[in-house]
């Protein structure tokens, strides 16, 4: 069994004293039972609502609306990495509406519960939070609902523009090491520096001999050509 947490929380006072009187009366004591029964009546709670909740949420999330796809294609092309809750707060509130029930709707229920970003951590000394943003889930998610060619000629939006940085990295990685292979191969085949300086330049990039002689070095150090 897990350990037990402690919680501090506000509650009504008549449903508190309620509460405690129906533990008293069935176990003649508070000791060690209020806790339990606070635990079951949660446990119950859940049991009766959860289902309910979660087939809405299920409908919601496989018939996404005009206003479910504009949110995420904001939060994509603002804030793909992190955003303040705050933010997105009144980004709704600007275009759908200031209702609580509105916020909860599309920030809450959508949103977050849809895993298109997670609470990261309060901002100490303020009340806002920052969500990390879930851009590869938010990409997968508006591919099955918007075809490709409306998400790029629309909305801006190719999917090679959101890669993961270690993916961008270990990709520039490869892409150099194909360049320094290929200039070891071109020196040791009898290429001048000046004719691998224009077919490195083929390869979008634009060197001095000073760098290619450095490149070709280390390439021969590393074991290429």
């Amino acid at each position: 069994m897990s350990p037990k947490v402690k919680i501090h929380v506000f509650v009504d006072p008549e449903i508190w004293e309620a509460f405690k009187n129906y533990v008293f009366s069935k176990y003649g004591t508070l000791n060690k039972y209020l806790g339990d029964e606070i635990s079951r009546a949660m446990e119950a709670y859940l049991r009766d609502h959860q289902t309910a909740h979660t087939q809405e949420f299920e409908h919601m999330i496989s018939k996404p609306n005009k206003k479910h796809i504009k949110l995420l294609v904001w939060l994509l092309k603002n804030y793909p990495s992190e955003v303040l809750y705050s933010i997105v707060k009144t980004y709704i509130n600007d275009n759908y509406g200031i209702d609580k029930r509105t916020v909860k709707k599309y920030l809450h229920d959508f949103l977050i519960n849809g895993g298109f970003v997670k609470v990261l951590k309060p901002i100490r000394g303020n009340r806002d939070l920052i969500l990390q943003v879930n851009a590869n889930r938010i990409l997968d998610y508006l591919s099955k609902f918007v075809p490709e060619k409306e998400l790029r000629e629309k909305y801006g939006i190719c999917r090679e523009a959101f890669k993961p940085a270690e993916e961008v990295k270990e990709e520039e990685e490869e892409s150099k090491g194909s360049i320094k292979a290929y200039a070891a191969e071109r020196y040791e085949a009898g290429d001048s520096i000046d004719e691998i300086q224009q077919k490195v330049a083929d390869f979008g990039l634009e060197l001095g001999k000073k760098a290619i002689r450095s490149i070709i070095r280390k390439a021969r150090r590393e074991g290429y050509g």
